[in-house]
């Protein structure tokens, strides 16, 4: 008997624990590793970004191809500034610096990201005020 127990338990536990694991999944947050990876992209695609400009033009380094590309950081945590009512979209908040040669700018950084119905989220990031 305990046999048919153990089997019984575990068919009716195994689909609340999926159920419970797939209720996090779909969670979005301003600190997930998702959303800072796509924030770094979308700050790193942008090649007017004045943030990196200034880095470059502040530098005194000698310019190579070791010393010149941009190394961009977040800080340790992004925060939520507020959340959609069907919390599919947040605006968040954090400090974003760039190091290029012997200079390193920093800045807050505001970006909204977004989950679309199929799951994918997207970042739009506010361009930086100088």
């Amino acid at each position: 008997m305990p046999n048919f127990l153990d089997r019984s338990l575990a068919v009716w536990c195994f689909p609340v624990f999926l159920l419970l694991s797939a209720c996090g999944e779909n969670k979005l947050e301003c600190d997930s590793i998702d959303t800072r990876n796509a924030v770094l992209q979308r700050v790193a695609d942008d090649h007017r970004n004045p943030l990196v400009n200034y880095a470059a033009k502040e530098s005194t380094a000698k310019p190579n191809p070791e010393n010149s590309k941009p190394l961009y950081l977040l800080s340790e945590r992004m925060v939520t500034t507020s959340t959609s009512p069907d919390k599919r979209t947040l605006q968040c908040s954090g400090g974003i610096s760039v190091s290029v040669g012997d200079v390193k700018a920093s800045k807050e950084i505001e970006f909204t990201v977004q989950r679309a119905s199929d799951g994918k989220i997207s970042v739009s990031v506010v361009p930086f005020q100088f």
